[in-house]
């Protein structure tokens, strides 16, 4: 994208912006709750969740249920950001070579090279190695084509195989511990970073056989575990939390000892995923996507003193007996300085520069001919309900979203987006009506002959959750 349309959309969106405070910075959860048997449960209530942030109780801000229901199947000329009314997801494999050593590299390959060729689909799974030298190299990367692709794990071996045997070095000496974790840690980071660019749902599963830590020389007198006292923590913990991607670690082969376990529990429990031991890739892949559709999705709005540059320890528990919860134990408070208004710029900014859409807001679109003599599209919008704050105030319901249009042709983005605010106010009947039906927002748009396709973009004005629907007009 140009820089002077980049820049047009900034100022076509300035204004509005300027009329509102916008959200604070909010703390995002993702707990997945369990029966005594293992198997998720989906019908809590917020009432049900407490947390606290530093032993200190904190209000939910925002709640939404796992979707239970499949939503009804799509009309001609109809679209969605979610197919079957489900959140996507995403998952990277990380084949670490770096943290295990040789004999455990050999048996894991070996086992590997077996359990993903039958895996039963891939995808939106990719699959990496990182190399004893800290390189990365994509077996089935990420990229426009590869998520449709459900055949590449029977087709993957050869080319596994290949990379293996030429790491069947010993791991460089001159690396040493910190080089072990920059090149562990950078190459988690750069795997967020890409996977951020997905829509719904997104985790990693780590394979390694432990994780090397390296105390920080400017804490020499550092209390905490390694999490908090260890180099590059913080700054791995900041970037996974800003891509909203989960580390699951994963330890199948070798001598699993109860420190190595505790260091990978302590790994998943700041990211949000879950530690695996000894189980087949299968399961895992099939425990993670359980999880991953099974989450509920929670924020809190801590004060502003909060921000303060150091680990935070949450505490969520379930009211209801016998409900095991699976989620992030801590975080990094990062100071963010900038002006609420400008963190709302970005999040619609980033949902507009996107290769792909984004599933924070669920849509649906029906889509018609213009009426009249001017070229162009009707739109009918359904935002699902539950993912948009709805206040109740009194005996009505208040919300503001923002809804943003962009013409695209063969090479990308054409001209200035249109942007318009909707302030929502229901009755209760008509929340009732919008909950099951979906929040209607109508719109005609005109075009030209070089557009070929329409991206919308939804914004919620107090949580910044973004929804993004690309969809063809010829």
């Amino acid at each position: 994208m140009c820089k002077a349309l980049f820049c047009s959309i900034v100022f076509a969106v300035s204004g509005l912006l300027a009329q509102v405070s916008g959200p604070p910075p909010l703390i995002h959860l993702r707990p997945v709750a369990l029966d005594a048997s293992g198997q998720p449960v989906t019908d809590l209530a917020a009432a049900d969740f407490k947390i606290t942030d530093q032993s200190k109780p904190e209000t939910i801000f925002t709640f939404h249920q796992p979707p239970i229901q499949p939503a009804s199947p799509l009309a001609p000329l109809e679209f969605s950001n979610r197919p079957g009314g489900l959140m996507p997801h995403s998952t990277v494999i990380l084949f670490d070579l770096i943290n295990m050593v040789d004999a455990d590299r050999l048996e894991a390959w070996k086992a590997l090279d077996k359990s993903i060729p039958q895996l039963e689909s891939g995808e939106s799974v990719y699959f990496y190695v990182l190399n004893l030298e800290g390189a990365l190299i994509p077996l089935h990367g990420m990229g426009p084509a590869a998520a449709d692709d459900k055949t590449w794990p029977q087709e993957i071996t050869k080319l596994f195989d290949k990379t293996m045997k030429a790491s069947s070095h010993a791991r460089p000496v001159q690396l040493g511990a910190e080089g072990q974790v920059k090149k562990a840690y950078k190459a988690l980071e750069d795997l967020a970073n890409e996977l951020s660019l997905y829509p719904g749902r997104r985790d990693i599963v780590w394979i390694t056989n432990g994780i090397t830590t390296v105390p920080d020389p400017k804490r020499p007198n550092c209390n905490g575990d390694w999490v908090e006292c260890a180099l590059y923590v913080p700054h791995l913990a900041v970037t996974l939390q800003g891509d909203d991607v989960a580390v699951n670690p994963y330890a199948f082969i070798g001598n699993i000892n109860p420190d190595v376990n505790y260091n990978l529990e302590q790994m998943a429990l700041l990211t949000g995923g879950h530690a695996y031991f000894r189980e087949d890739i299968r399961s895992v892949l099939k425990e993670v996507n359980q999880d991953a559709v099974s989450a509920y999705s929670l924020t809190y709005d801590p004060s502003a003193q909060n921000w303060d540059n150091k680990f935070h320890r949450i505490h969520v528990t379930c009211e209801r007996k016998g409900v095991k919860l699976q989620v992030m134990e801590r975080y990094y408070a990062l100071p963010d300085s900038r002006p609420p208004m400008d963190r709302m710029k970005t999040f619609l900014m980033a949902a507009f520069r996107s290769p792909a859409d984004t599933a924070g807001i669920g849509l649906r679109v029906k889509i018609s001919p213009s009426q009249g003599d001017k070229k162009g599209v009707h739109m009918e919008v359904r935002v699902h309900p539950p993912d948009i704050l709805l206040r109740q105030e009194g005996a009505k319901y208040t919300g503001a979203v923002y809804f943003l249009v962009s013409d695209r042709g063969a090479s990308g983005p054409l001209g200035e987006p249109s942007v318009t605010s909707f302030n929502l106010e229901l009755t209760p009947e008509q929340h009732d009506l919008v909950m099951k039906e979906g929040i209607p927002l109508s719109q005609d748009h005109p075009t030209t002959d070089a557009v070929q396709h329409l991206r919308i973009i939804v914004l919620d004005q107090n949580t910044n959750a973004v929804g993004s629907l690309t969809f063809p007009v010829r």
